[in-house]
């Protein structure tokens, strides 16, 4: 099983040592400031590494709205990994963190404390969690997020019917009318 871990800059240590843990465990972890070599292009990189992973470990905390976790948060969206229950998505929540991007509040968080970061504990849930994915999961959530993200389809669908044909070719959006 390959884990991607996404982390703010602020968060890289607490990735690094996790990872260390988890790898120790079995558990193969992807970390861009591990796994990646100056300049190799990163966007492309990464978008890789996270349609190749079978997990997807997030830490937010304070800092966590950053560009490059926001980049990853987005590869995720796009894919839509988020809405299927058998896929590991695994936010771990630093203290009070600055946000939780939405994709992620159907699943249950793990706590960090950082006064007492107990970093095996907390390897010992992310396991659980790759162990039984859907655990983690409020199905009502999960459905209000699935209704919600298909009226949004039909709505943009309408909107670029409702365009001229200038404005489609001007905003990129031919493939949905």
């Amino acid at each position: 099983m390959q884990l991607y871990v996404s982390h703010s800059r602020e968060n890289a240590s607490i990735g690094l040592k996790l990872c260390d843990i988890l790898g120790k465990r079995g558990v193969e972890t992807w970390l861009d400031v591990r796994d990646l070599v100056p300049d190799a292009g990163w966007n492309g990189k990464v978008s890789d590494a996270i349609r190749h992973a079978d997990a997807w470990l997030f830490l937010i905390g304070p800092g966590s709205n950053d560009q490059s976790q926001r980049f990853e948060w987005q590869q995720i969206i796009e894919q839509e990994y988020y809405l299927e229950p058998w896929r590991a998505l695994i936010p771990v929540v630093i203290g009070c963190p600055d946000e939780v991007p939405g994709f992620l509040t159907v699943r249950q968080y793990i706590h960090l404390d950082p006064s007492s970061i107990d970093l095996e504990a907390t390897a010992t849930r992310i396991i659980e969690a790759l162990n039984k994915p859907a655990d983690t999961i409020d199905p009502a959530k999960l459905q209000r997020g699935r209704v919600a993200r298909e009226q949004a389809r039909k709505d943009l669908q309408e909107y670029v019917r409702n365009l001229g044909e200038e404005d489609v070719k001007r905003a990129g959006l031919r493939g949905l009318k």
